[in-house]
């Protein structure tokens, strides 16, 4: 089953941004959010979008530079969670292993 997907106008009109047509049409000249319809986490994107422009005034380079590190930032989290799980794990099947905690 997929995700709910959300209409962008919705999307921008919940958050209130001050011009949402400027603000997406300076996006989409960088590439981004050029679908009608965002994921919950592309939504969330866009939100962190508005908040860099509107209130940082970043400009839509910017916000895609901030993005994307956003995006390996959260991608490296993930890895490192994964790692210290499998590390964990590993510890705990080894025979006569202590807990370093």
């Amino acid at each position: 089953m997929s995700a709910r997907r959300i209409r962008i106008d919705e999307v921008l009109r919940f958050l209130g941004a001050r011009e949402p047509r400027s603000l997406l049409e300076h996006l989409r000249a960088e590439g981004l959010f050029e679908s009608e319809e965002l994921a919950p986490d592309e939504a969330e994107e866009l939100r962190l979008a508005q908040l860099l422009v509107d209130d940082l005034g970043v400009n839509a380079a910017g916000v895609e530079v901030a993005l994307h590190l956003r995006r390996r930032l959260l991608a490296l989290e993930a890895r490192a969670i994964a790692l210290a799980n499998a590390l964990d794990a590993g510890a705990n099947r080894a025979p006569g292993a202590r807990r370093l905690r």
